[in-house]
Protein backbone atom coordinates (compact mmCIF):
# COMPACT_ATOMS: atom_id res chain seq x y z
CA UNK A 1 0.00 0.00 0.00
CA UNK A 2 1.59 3.38 -0.92
CA UNK A 3 1.67 6.26 1.53
CA UNK A 4 3.24 9.47 0.76
CA UNK A 5 2.99 12.94 3.20
CA UNK A 6 4.26 16.05 1.74
CA UNK A 7 4.70 18.50 4.12
CA UNK A 8 6.67 21.97 2.49
CA UNK A 9 7.80 24.67 4.27
CA UNK A 10 5.95 28.47 4.52
CA UNK A 11 6.65 30.44 1.82
CA UNK A 12 6.73 34.51 1.93
CA UNK A 13 5.03 35.85 -1.03
CA UNK A 14 7.06 38.89 -3.20
CA UNK A 15 4.17 40.94 -1.99
CA UNK A 16 5.00 40.08 1.84
CA UNK A 17 2.02 37.42 2.25
CA UNK A 18 2.80 34.43 4.05
CA UNK A 19 1.48 31.33 2.21
CA UNK A 20 1.38 27.37 3.05
CA UNK A 21 0.60 24.45 0.61
CA UNK A 22 0.36 20.95 2.25
CA UNK A 23 -0.18 17.37 0.23
CA UNK A 24 -1.27 14.32 1.60
CA UNK A 25 -1.73 10.91 0.00
CA UNK A 26 -3.32 8.15 2.38
CA UNK A 27 -3.79 4.67 0.38
CA UNK A 28 -4.74 5.35 -3.15
CA UNK A 29 -7.04 9.03 -2.00
CA UNK A 30 -5.14 11.99 -2.59
CA UNK A 31 -6.04 14.46 -0.16
CA UNK A 32 -5.07 17.63 -1.05
CA UNK A 33 -5.47 20.91 0.48
CA UNK A 34 -6.48 23.99 -1.47
CA UNK A 35 -3.44 25.73 -3.16
CA UNK A 36 -3.53 27.97 -0.15
CA UNK A 37 -5.39 25.76 2.45
CA UNK A 38 -4.53 28.67 4.70
CA UNK A 39 -3.16 31.42 3.81
CA UNK A 40 -2.23 34.39 6.35
CA UNK A 41 -1.08 37.37 4.19
CA UNK A 42 -0.09 39.84 6.24
CA UNK A 43 -0.57 42.31 3.73
CA UNK A 44 0.76 45.63 5.96
CA UNK A 45 4.25 46.69 5.11
CA UNK A 46 6.89 45.81 7.32
CA UNK A 47 6.10 48.53 10.26
CA UNK A 48 8.68 47.20 12.57
CA UNK A 49 9.32 45.07 15.38
CA UNK A 50 5.51 44.42 16.19
CA UNK A 51 4.64 43.13 12.39
CA UNK A 52 7.33 41.07 12.39
CA UNK A 53 6.68 39.26 15.44
CA UNK A 54 2.80 38.87 14.56
CA UNK A 55 3.65 37.14 10.80
CA UNK A 56 6.21 34.49 12.49
CA UNK A 57 3.54 33.40 14.99
CA UNK A 58 1.39 33.03 12.01
CA UNK A 59 3.38 31.03 10.45
CA UNK A 60 3.80 28.66 13.63
CA UNK A 61 0.22 28.18 13.90
CA UNK A 62 -0.16 27.21 10.60
CA UNK A 63 2.63 24.54 10.89
CA UNK A 64 0.47 23.22 14.08
CA UNK A 65 -2.10 22.67 12.61
CA UNK A 66 -0.84 20.61 9.46
CA UNK A 67 1.26 17.89 11.39
CA UNK A 68 -2.37 17.43 13.52
CA UNK A 69 -4.08 16.92 9.72
CA UNK A 70 -1.17 14.53 8.67
CA UNK A 71 -1.83 12.43 12.35
CA UNK A 72 -5.45 12.05 11.33
CA UNK A 73 -4.95 10.92 7.98
CA UNK A 74 -2.18 8.84 9.01
CA UNK A 75 -4.35 6.90 11.77
CA UNK A 76 -7.65 6.75 9.22
CA UNK A 77 -4.96 4.74 6.39
CA UNK A 78 -4.03 2.37 9.81
CA UNK A 79 -7.99 1.70 10.50
CA UNK A 80 -8.12 0.74 6.82
CA UNK A 81 -5.38 -2.01 6.81
CA UNK A 82 -6.07 -3.22 10.22
CA UNK A 83 -9.47 -4.01 8.41
CA UNK A 84 -8.40 -5.15 5.11
CA UNK A 85 -6.10 -7.35 6.73
CA UNK A 86 -8.60 -8.92 8.56
CA UNK A 87 -10.74 -9.13 5.59
CA UNK A 88 -7.89 -11.39 3.92
CA UNK A 89 -7.73 -13.22 7.20
CA UNK A 90 -11.66 -14.32 7.22
CA UNK A 91 -11.56 -14.98 3.19
CA UNK A 92 -8.28 -17.19 3.99
CA UNK A 93 -10.12 -18.88 6.94
CA UNK A 94 -13.58 -19.91 4.64
CA UNK A 95 -11.39 -21.52 1.63
CA UNK A 96 -12.54 -24.97 1.73
CA UNK A 97 -10.53 -27.90 3.02
CA UNK A 98 -10.39 -29.98 -0.30
CA UNK A 99 -10.21 -34.01 0.50
CA UNK A 100 -9.14 -37.02 -1.21
CA UNK A 101 -10.88 -40.67 -0.74
CA UNK A 102 -8.06 -41.29 1.41
CA UNK A 103 -8.56 -38.66 3.59
CA UNK A 104 -11.68 -39.97 5.11
CA UNK A 105 -13.81 -42.95 6.26
CA UNK A 106 -16.60 -44.48 8.20
CA UNK A 107 -16.99 -44.86 11.68
CA UNK A 108 -18.64 -48.47 11.83
CA UNK A 109 -18.88 -51.71 13.31
CA UNK A 110 -15.92 -54.25 13.78
CA UNK A 111 -14.45 -56.98 15.29
CA UNK A 112 -11.72 -56.23 17.52
CA UNK A 113 -9.56 -59.12 18.52
CA UNK A 114 -7.99 -58.87 22.35
CA UNK A 115 -3.97 -59.65 21.66
CA UNK A 116 -1.11 -60.26 24.04
CA UNK A 117 2.33 -58.84 23.12
CA UNK A 118 4.71 -61.93 23.37
CA UNK A 119 8.64 -62.07 22.83
CA UNK A 120 10.88 -65.43 21.92
CA UNK A 121 13.67 -67.15 20.85
CA UNK A 122 13.15 -69.47 18.05
CA UNK A 123 14.54 -73.09 18.48
CA UNK A 124 14.39 -76.04 16.93
CA UNK A 125 12.38 -78.70 18.52
CA UNK A 126 14.32 -81.70 17.63
CA UNK A 127 18.24 -81.57 17.96
CA UNK A 128 21.42 -83.16 19.03
CA UNK A 129 24.60 -82.10 20.29
CA UNK A 130 27.29 -85.23 19.14
CA UNK A 131 30.03 -85.63 21.28
CA UNK A 132 33.15 -87.48 21.50
CA UNK A 133 33.27 -90.19 24.22
CA UNK A 134 36.99 -90.84 24.26
CA UNK A 135 40.07 -88.25 23.85
CA UNK A 136 42.08 -88.11 20.68
CA UNK A 137 43.40 -86.54 17.44
CA UNK A 138 40.03 -84.99 15.02
CA UNK A 139 40.15 -87.25 11.92
CA UNK A 140 38.23 -87.50 8.51
CA UNK A 141 36.39 -84.13 9.51
CA UNK A 142 33.37 -84.38 6.28
CA UNK A 143 31.01 -82.32 7.72
CA UNK A 144 31.05 -78.17 8.04
CA UNK A 145 28.25 -75.96 9.65
CA UNK A 146 25.56 -75.57 7.33
CA UNK A 147 25.85 -78.34 5.11
CA UNK A 148 22.63 -81.31 5.67
CA UNK A 149 23.04 -84.54 6.96
CA UNK A 150 21.33 -88.13 7.14
CA UNK A 151 20.81 -89.94 10.43
CA UNK A 152 23.78 -92.21 10.63
CA UNK A 153 26.76 -90.43 8.33
CA UNK A 154 29.88 -89.58 9.26
CA UNK A 155 31.02 -86.56 10.85
CA UNK A 156 34.32 -87.09 11.83
CA UNK A 157 36.66 -89.44 13.18
CA UNK A 158 38.67 -89.70 16.41
CA UNK A 159 42.39 -91.39 16.43
CA UNK A 160 42.77 -93.12 19.74
CA UNK A 161 46.15 -94.71 20.25
CA UNK A 162 44.84 -95.96 23.68
CA UNK A 163 41.81 -97.88 22.08
CA UNK A 164 44.11 -99.25 19.39
CA UNK A 165 46.36 -100.65 22.02
CA UNK A 166 43.87 -102.15 24.39
CA UNK A 167 41.67 -103.67 21.42
CA UNK A 168 45.15 -105.58 20.59
CA UNK A 169 45.52 -106.26 23.78
CA UNK A 170 42.22 -108.26 24.43
CA UNK A 171 42.53 -109.95 21.12
CA UNK A 172 45.45 -111.37 22.79
CA UNK A 173 44.04 -112.17 26.04
CA UNK A 174 40.87 -113.75 23.35
CA UNK A 175 43.81 -116.20 21.74
CA UNK A 176 45.24 -116.74 25.38
CA UNK A 177 41.73 -117.90 26.28
CA UNK A 178 41.25 -120.17 23.51
CA UNK A 179 44.12 -122.02 23.78
CA UNK A 180 43.47 -122.70 27.77
CA UNK A 181 40.29 -123.80 26.72
CA UNK A 182 41.66 -126.37 24.43
CA UNK A 183 43.87 -127.87 26.50
CA UNK A 184 41.45 -128.49 29.21
CA UNK A 185 38.99 -130.12 26.65
CA UNK A 186 41.71 -131.95 25.86
CA UNK A 187 42.93 -132.69 29.56
CA UNK A 188 38.92 -133.53 30.11
CA UNK A 189 38.24 -136.17 26.85
CA UNK A 190 40.99 -137.80 28.13
CA UNK A 191 40.21 -138.35 31.79
CA UNK A 192 36.70 -139.38 30.62
CA UNK A 193 38.02 -141.86 28.93
CA UNK A 194 39.60 -143.19 31.85
CA UNK A 195 36.97 -143.02 34.00
CA UNK A 196 34.56 -144.65 31.57
CA UNK A 197 37.78 -147.33 31.95
CA UNK A 198 37.50 -146.89 35.64
CA UNK A 199 41.54 -146.23 35.62
CA UNK A 200 40.58 -142.51 37.51
CA UNK A 201 38.49 -141.99 40.63
CA UNK A 202 35.57 -139.58 40.38
CA UNK A 203 36.52 -137.16 42.32
CA UNK A 204 39.74 -136.69 39.99
CA UNK A 205 37.50 -136.39 36.81
CA UNK A 206 35.64 -133.28 38.41
CA UNK A 207 38.85 -131.82 38.97
CA UNK A 208 39.42 -132.14 35.21
CA UNK A 209 35.79 -131.03 34.67
CA UNK A 210 36.20 -127.81 37.06
CA UNK A 211 39.48 -126.82 35.15
CA UNK A 212 37.79 -126.89 31.73
CA UNK A 213 34.43 -124.75 32.99
CA UNK A 214 37.04 -122.47 34.67
CA UNK A 215 38.72 -122.46 31.34
CA UNK A 216 35.41 -121.83 29.39
CA UNK A 217 34.94 -118.76 31.89
CA UNK A 218 37.71 -116.75 30.80
CA UNK A 219 37.79 -117.10 27.38
CA UNK A 220 34.15 -115.83 27.77
CA UNK A 221 35.47 -113.23 29.67
CA UNK A 222 38.55 -112.27 27.26
CA UNK A 223 35.95 -112.30 24.42
CA UNK A 224 33.44 -110.07 26.34
CA UNK A 225 36.65 -107.58 26.92
CA UNK A 226 37.51 -107.33 23.26
CA UNK A 227 33.86 -106.92 22.17
CA UNK A 228 33.90 -103.37 24.89
CA UNK A 229 37.41 -102.88 23.19
CA UNK A 230 36.13 -102.74 19.52
CA UNK A 231 32.63 -101.10 20.75
CA UNK A 232 35.00 -98.15 22.20
CA UNK A 233 37.05 -97.96 19.06
CA UNK A 234 33.92 -97.91 16.89
CA UNK A 235 32.72 -94.59 18.92
CA UNK A 236 35.53 -92.62 17.78
CA UNK A 237 33.35 -92.64 14.38
CA UNK A 238 30.84 -89.46 15.15
CA UNK A 239 27.97 -90.12 13.20
CA UNK A 240 24.92 -87.83 13.15
CA UNK A 241 22.01 -88.89 15.04
CA UNK A 242 19.06 -87.24 12.98
CA UNK A 243 18.15 -85.35 9.56
CA UNK A 244 19.22 -81.81 9.22
CA UNK A 245 21.85 -79.51 9.16
CA UNK A 246 25.02 -78.77 11.16
CA UNK A 247 24.59 -75.62 13.35
CA UNK A 248 27.96 -75.50 14.76
CA UNK A 249 31.51 -77.73 14.37
CA UNK A 250 33.68 -76.42 17.50
CA UNK A 251 37.05 -78.41 16.34
CA UNK A 252 39.00 -78.36 13.13
CA UNK A 253 40.72 -81.49 11.67
CA UNK A 254 44.13 -82.21 13.54
CA UNK A 255 42.74 -80.81 16.92
CA UNK A 256 43.12 -82.78 20.33
CA UNK A 257 39.74 -83.47 21.09
CA UNK A 258 38.59 -84.17 24.62
CA UNK A 259 36.12 -86.85 26.25
CA UNK A 260 32.82 -85.67 26.27
CA UNK A 261 33.97 -82.31 24.42
CA UNK A 262 30.96 -81.20 21.61
CA UNK A 263 32.00 -81.46 18.75
CA UNK A 264 28.88 -80.49 16.33
CA UNK A 265 25.73 -79.06 17.06
CA UNK A 266 22.80 -80.51 14.56
CA UNK A 267 19.30 -79.36 14.09
CA UNK A 268 16.29 -79.91 12.26
CA UNK A 269 15.03 -77.13 10.18
CA UNK A 270 11.75 -78.44 10.03
CA UNK A 271 10.44 -78.34 13.65
CA UNK A 272 10.94 -74.74 14.63
CA UNK A 273 9.54 -73.49 17.31
CA UNK A 274 9.55 -70.29 19.70
CA UNK A 275 9.74 -70.20 23.29
CA UNK A 276 7.73 -67.28 24.61
CA UNK A 277 7.54 -66.56 28.44
CA UNK A 278 4.02 -65.65 29.29
CA UNK A 279 2.67 -63.76 32.85
CA UNK A 280 1.62 -65.94 35.02
CA UNK A 281 -1.17 -64.26 36.09
CA UNK A 282 -2.34 -64.29 31.96
CA UNK A 283 -1.87 -68.18 32.26
CA UNK A 284 -5.67 -68.78 32.34
CA UNK A 285 -6.06 -67.23 28.81
CA UNK A 286 -4.16 -69.80 27.06
CA UNK A 287 -5.34 -72.17 24.66
CA UNK A 288 -3.92 -74.97 22.89
CA UNK A 289 -4.34 -73.99 18.95
CA UNK A 290 -4.29 -69.94 19.36
CA UNK A 291 -2.54 -68.39 16.85
CA UNK A 292 0.12 -65.82 17.14
CA UNK A 293 1.53 -63.38 14.68
CA UNK A 294 5.36 -62.51 14.24
CA UNK A 295 7.11 -60.05 12.97
CA UNK A 296 9.90 -61.71 11.24
CA UNK A 297 12.91 -59.51 9.70
CA UNK A 298 13.13 -62.51 7.01
CA UNK A 299 12.70 -60.88 3.26
CA UNK A 300 10.74 -63.80 2.24
CA UNK A 301 8.76 -64.56 5.19
CA UNK A 302 6.43 -61.25 4.19
CA UNK A 303 7.24 -59.77 7.63
CA UNK A 304 5.12 -61.70 9.68
CA UNK A 305 4.88 -65.46 10.69
CA UNK A 306 1.51 -66.94 11.68
CA UNK A 307 2.20 -69.29 14.56
CA UNK A 308 -0.02 -72.20 16.72
CA UNK A 309 0.29 -72.68 20.48
CA UNK A 310 1.69 -76.30 21.03
CA UNK A 311 2.61 -76.60 24.06
CA UNK A 312 2.50 -74.63 27.82
CA UNK A 313 4.58 -75.44 30.58
CA UNK A 314 2.56 -75.17 33.58
CA UNK A 315 5.74 -74.71 36.05
CA UNK A 316 6.35 -70.55 36.48
CA UNK A 317 10.26 -69.85 36.75
CA UNK A 318 11.27 -68.68 39.49
CA UNK A 319 11.80 -65.11 40.59
CA UNK A 320 10.27 -64.25 36.95
CA UNK A 321 6.36 -65.04 37.60
CA UNK A 322 5.92 -65.98 34.15
CA UNK A 323 5.94 -69.62 32.37
CA UNK A 324 7.13 -70.47 29.34
CA UNK A 325 4.77 -71.26 25.71
CA UNK A 326 6.13 -73.00 22.67
CA UNK A 327 4.51 -72.26 19.19
CA UNK A 328 5.03 -74.17 16.34
CA UNK A 329 6.44 -72.06 13.43
CA UNK A 330 5.38 -73.20 9.88
CA UNK A 331 7.44 -75.62 7.34
CA UNK A 332 9.96 -73.99 5.42
CA UNK A 333 10.08 -70.90 7.24
CA UNK A 334 12.85 -68.77 6.51
CA UNK A 335 13.98 -67.77 10.09
CA UNK A 336 17.33 -69.28 11.52
CA UNK A 337 17.25 -71.26 14.71
CA UNK A 338 18.14 -68.19 17.08
CA UNK A 339 16.31 -65.36 15.62
CA UNK A 340 14.35 -63.29 18.16
CA UNK A 341 10.56 -62.32 17.26
CA UNK A 342 7.90 -60.42 18.87
CA UNK A 343 4.40 -60.14 17.52
CA UNK A 344 0.72 -60.50 19.17
CA UNK A 345 -1.18 -63.46 20.37
CA UNK A 346 -4.64 -63.61 19.83
CA UNK A 347 -6.89 -64.15 22.93
CA UNK A 348 -10.23 -64.04 22.35
CA UNK A 349 -12.86 -61.12 19.99
CA UNK A 350 -15.12 -58.80 21.03
CA UNK A 351 -17.98 -57.16 18.20
CA UNK A 352 -18.05 -53.46 18.87
CA UNK A 353 -20.40 -50.55 17.40
CA UNK A 354 -18.00 -48.17 16.65
CA UNK A 355 -14.40 -48.31 15.33
CA UNK A 356 -12.09 -46.12 13.72
CA UNK A 357 -8.39 -46.78 12.35
CA UNK A 358 -5.90 -46.47 15.16
CA UNK A 359 -4.50 -43.07 12.76
CA UNK A 360 -7.91 -41.18 13.13
CA UNK A 361 -7.54 -41.36 16.83
CA UNK A 362 -5.48 -37.90 18.29
CA UNK A 363 -4.85 -37.22 21.99
CA UNK A 364 -3.60 -34.12 23.86
CA UNK A 365 -4.07 -32.91 27.88
CA UNK A 366 -8.01 -33.74 27.51
CA UNK A 367 -7.86 -37.43 26.67
CA UNK A 368 -8.05 -38.64 22.68
CA UNK A 369 -10.25 -36.88 20.03
CA UNK A 370 -11.42 -37.55 16.52
CA UNK A 371 -12.10 -34.89 13.44
CA UNK A 372 -15.29 -35.43 11.59
CA UNK A 373 -17.11 -34.03 9.16
CA UNK A 374 -20.14 -32.66 10.13
CA UNK A 375 -22.80 -30.57 8.01
CA UNK A 376 -19.82 -29.46 5.62
CA UNK A 377 -17.67 -28.30 8.17
CA UNK A 378 -15.10 -30.14 10.44
CA UNK A 379 -16.06 -31.05 13.80
CA UNK A 380 -13.73 -32.27 17.03
CA UNK A 381 -15.46 -35.03 18.84
CA UNK A 382 -13.98 -35.87 22.04
CA UNK A 383 -14.13 -40.04 22.51
CA UNK A 384 -13.60 -42.96 24.94
CA UNK A 385 -11.41 -45.37 23.44
CA UNK A 386 -12.06 -48.99 25.24
CA UNK A 387 -9.82 -51.61 23.25
CA UNK A 388 -7.74 -51.89 19.79
CA UNK A 389 -6.84 -54.58 17.31
CA UNK A 390 -2.96 -54.18 16.28
CA UNK A 391 -3.91 -56.64 13.43
CA UNK A 392 -6.22 -54.83 11.87
CA UNK A 393 -5.32 -51.21 13.53
CA UNK A 394 -8.51 -50.41 14.50
CA UNK A 395 -9.97 -49.06 17.74
CA UNK A 396 -12.84 -49.29 19.62
CA UNK A 397 -14.80 -46.67 20.16
CA UNK A 398 -17.32 -46.26 23.53
CA UNK A 399 -18.82 -42.77 23.23
CA UNK A 400 -18.19 -39.68 21.34
CA UNK A 401 -18.70 -41.14 17.90
CA UNK A 402 -21.77 -41.87 16.28
CA UNK A 403 -22.28 -44.56 13.83
CA UNK A 404 -21.71 -43.99 9.84
CA UNK A 405 -20.12 -40.96 11.34
CA UNK A 406 -17.50 -39.57 8.65
CA UNK A 407 -14.18 -39.65 10.29
CA UNK A 408 -11.04 -38.01 9.44
CA UNK A 409 -7.58 -39.52 8.84
CA UNK A 410 -5.65 -36.75 7.94
CA UNK A 411 -1.26 -37.76 8.43
CA UNK A 412 -0.22 -33.90 8.35
CA UNK A 413 -1.09 -30.90 10.47
CA UNK A 414 -4.19 -30.64 12.64
CA UNK A 415 -6.86 -28.92 10.40
CA UNK A 416 -9.19 -26.24 11.79
CA UNK A 417 -12.39 -26.40 13.96
CA UNK A 418 -15.31 -25.38 11.75
CA UNK A 419 -13.61 -24.99 9.08
CA UNK A 420 -15.52 -25.75 5.70
CA UNK A 421 -14.22 -29.07 3.49
CA UNK A 422 -14.99 -30.03 0.00
CA UNK A 423 -15.46 -33.41 -0.27
CA UNK A 424 -14.87 -35.74 -3.45
CA UNK A 425 -17.74 -35.35 -5.92
CA UNK A 426 -19.30 -32.65 -3.74
CA UNK A 427 -19.91 -28.82 -3.63
CA UNK A 428 -17.89 -27.08 -0.34
CA UNK A 429 -20.31 -25.38 2.26
CA UNK A 430 -20.67 -21.87 1.74
CA UNK A 431 -19.51 -19.02 5.11
CA UNK A 432 -23.16 -18.28 6.81
CA UNK A 433 -24.38 -14.49 5.47
CA UNK A 434 -23.06 -13.33 9.14
CA UNK A 435 -19.49 -14.37 8.50
CA UNK A 436 -19.28 -13.18 5.02
CA UNK A 437 -20.62 -9.89 6.29
CA UNK A 438 -18.09 -9.67 9.20
CA UNK A 439 -15.60 -10.57 7.03
CA UNK A 440 -16.24 -7.80 3.96
CA UNK A 441 -13.57 -4.85 4.32
CA UNK A 442 -14.26 -1.28 5.49
CA UNK A 443 -13.27 1.61 3.90
CA UNK A 444 -12.15 4.78 5.79
CA UNK A 445 -14.22 7.39 5.85
CA UNK A 446 -14.45 10.51 3.20
CA UNK A 447 -11.88 13.12 3.77
CA UNK A 448 -13.61 16.43 2.91
CA UNK A 449 -11.70 19.44 1.81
Amino acid sequence: MYTQLALYAPRVTPSGCVSSQRAFYVGNERLRFAESMLAVALCARPNGERSMKKKWAVIGATTSLIVVAAGGGYYAMAGKSGADKKADGQKKADVPLQLSALDFTKAGPATIAQTLSISGSVEAARQAVVRSRHAGLAMQMTKRAGETVRQGELLARVDSDDLRLRLGEREASVRQAQAALGVADSARAQQRSLADRGFISKSALDSVESNYVAARTVLETAQSQLTMAKAQLAETALLSPINGVIAKRNVEPGERIGAEMQVFHVIDPSSLELAAQIPAERASELRIGQLATFTADAPNAGGKVEAKLIRIVPNAAAGARTIEARFALPKGTPIPAGAFLSGQLALAQTEVAVAVPRVAVRSDGGGSYVWSVLDGRIARNRVIVIDSDSASDRVAIASGLGKDATVLILRGSEPREGQAVAMPGTTPAVAPPAAAKEAAPTSAPANKT
